[in-house]
């Protein structure tokens, strides 16, 4: 019998199920349509991995257990392979059910999780990352936070990782009154499970009664229930719905141990494919300000733009637009990375206080296109690199199966930043459902702090793809009805410690999302 010891935590977002609206009522509004959720994930060790998966109901202590591999093979995952189940197919999860999910397993995983809607006008599949164990922290942070502003709202969970009951305590900063606090609230969370935040619910809040929007920032903080003073360990995960569109966006909240004084953003655009980026900065720190100052750089890695400095109180955030430094750069069709950097003052070198910061991309507002009306991507900024990366979502559609009328089908293209100082290279290869190499490792070389890009198209694996079962001039979809694949990024043998960070944005023919690749042993 194998010991399950290496422990990944996944928030499952399945709220806001409203099964008995028509259709022709939820379509107008992402927040009120009914998601379902399907989990990706990716054997990322040197052999066959056994895994459970034990949902916990919001508010319920109890597991629900299951075996996503009975039945299959030998009941294991083989090294290298990725495989997903469809919450909606486990007994004793019934219609309108949300909660969390913990996956064990006896070797190192990678997972994302899919949400989507089968309701009619929706084309999105929502995407964000699981948690590794020591993601788990006692201050968890939400990078912005609305209600009714711009249109969109806001639900987050909080998951308690403890094996008690904890107290999650969440401050709410209002960026459109100075930055203030605006409320502050604590709720109990039972052993393993989790609490919504749904924004528009003064209970979850705490904020008056009467507010009908908001704009800012969350942090959430946590101890034990039974004493109120040791500090206890929360995951937390946010999706961002259009009230007004079948759109919206998945993210992770991020753990303080991911705040620094400099931030990593792997894409920044302005009227370039269709896309513009926005940011959203968080001051981590609850006591110091954050000054911060952000540099575009181009694919070439030189020096573009620069934007700031910005001052942040403490939990506070600032939204940046990549089409509008404040130094007049006109970014105009612009497409490359971002640094972001927090000083202690307006001026001068000194760092100040630790910032984290969620990335943005949305169609232009100059220069839109049609394949980009719905687009709404949401991915994280990182404080550092690393020298391999999972990627266990990749897919690519035909031309045929490329349409708005078959929204099932998509394409994905992965952007890689160098974080480090000369020119690297990366290899990309590309993996089948069973953890095949498929066609021959890309190679892309990479100018100091800039982005490369590939796809499984520009690699050659979809034409190599035919071999292992796949449909014609397809990746990840199968000719037996099945799907599944996902790339390996890593460093070249050539510089074999170099440093990187990847986003992964996943197309429907007109609308797009996004999750960070996250790092593989």
């Amino acid at each position: 019998m194998k010991s399950i010891k290496s422990l990944l935590s996944i928030l499952v977002i399945v709220s806001l199920v409203m099964i008995g609206l028509p259709k022709s009522v939820y379509a107008q509004s992402a927040k009120d349509a009914p998601w379902l959720v399907s989990v990706t994930y990716q054997n990322v060790g040197t052999g066959p991995a056994t895994i459970i998966v034990n949902f916990y109901g919001e508010g319920s202590a109890t597991p629900i257990t299951f075996n996503p591999l009975q039945g299959i093979g030998d009941g294991t995952l083989a090294a290298g392979a990725g495989a997903s189940f469809f919450i909606g197919s486990v007994s004793g999860i019934p219609e309108g059910w949300r909660g969390n999910a913990v996956i064990s397993s006896d070797q190192p995983l990678v997972a994302t999780v899919v949400q989507f809607s089968n309701a009619s006008g929706f084309k999105m599949r929502l995407l964000s990352n699981g948690f590794q164990a020591s993601d788990a922290s006692e201050q968890y942070l939400i990078a912005t936070t609305l209600l009714n502003k711009f249109n969109r709202t806001t639900v987050f969970s909080i998951q308690n990782v403890e094996n008690a009951p904890i107290r999650a305590t969440v401050r709410f900063y209002d960026a459109d009154n100075n930055g203030n606090l605006a409320s502050t609230i604590t709720h109990v969370i039972p052993a393993n499970s989790s609490k919504y935040i749904d924004m528009s619910n003064p209970a979850d809040t705490g904020l008056p009664a009467s507010t009908t929007s908001f704009n800012g920032s969350a942090i959430v903080t946590a101890v034990l229930d039974s004493d109120g003073v040791t500090p206890a360990k929360v995951v937390a995960a946010a999706s961002e719905y259009y009230i007004n569109r079948p759109v919206a966006a998945n993210f992770e909240g991020l753990p303080l141990s991911r705040a620094s004084t400099t931030i990593y953003m792997a894409t920044a655009l302005c009227e370039r494919f269709g896309l513009d980026t926005f940011y959203a900065v968080q001051n981590a720190s609850l006591t110091q300000t954050a000054f911060i100052e952000v540099v575009y750089r181009d694919t070439n890695g030189n020096v573009v733009a620069r934007d700031g400095r910005y001052q942040i109180g403490p939990g506070q955030k600032k939204s940046i637009a990549t089409c509008a430094p404040n130094d007049g750069t006109n970014m105009s069709n612009f497409t490359g990375s971002a640094v972001i950097y927090s000083y202690n003052a307006n001026t001068g070198t000194t760092p100040g206080a630790p910032i984290v910061a969620i990335g943005k991309a949305q169609t232009s507002l100059r220069a839109p296109t049609p394949t980009t009306a719905d687009a709404f991507t949401a991915f994280m900024g990182e404080p550092a690199g690393v020298s391999k990366i999972a990627c266990p979502f990749i897919r690519w559609a035909n031309n045929e199966n490329f349409v708005p009328s078959k929204p099932g089908k998509q394409r994905t293209y992965i952007a890689i930043q160098n974080l480090e100082s000369a020119t690297i290279k990366v290899t990309v290869t590309y993996k089948d459902r069973n953890g095949n190499t498929v066609g021959t490792p890309q190679v892309l070389t990479i100018p100091p702090y800039s982005k490369g890009n590939s796809d499984p198209y520009s690699a050659g694996a979809v034409a190599a793809g035919g071999t292992f079962g796949m449909i014609s001039g397809e990746f990840g979809y199968y000719t037996d009805g099945g799907f599944g694949a996902g790339a390996i990024i890593e460093a070249h043998p050539d510089n074999p410690t170099a440093k990187f960070i990847a986003i992964v944005r996943a197309n429907n023919a007109g609308a797009s999302e996004d999750y960070n690749g996250p790092p593989a042993p």
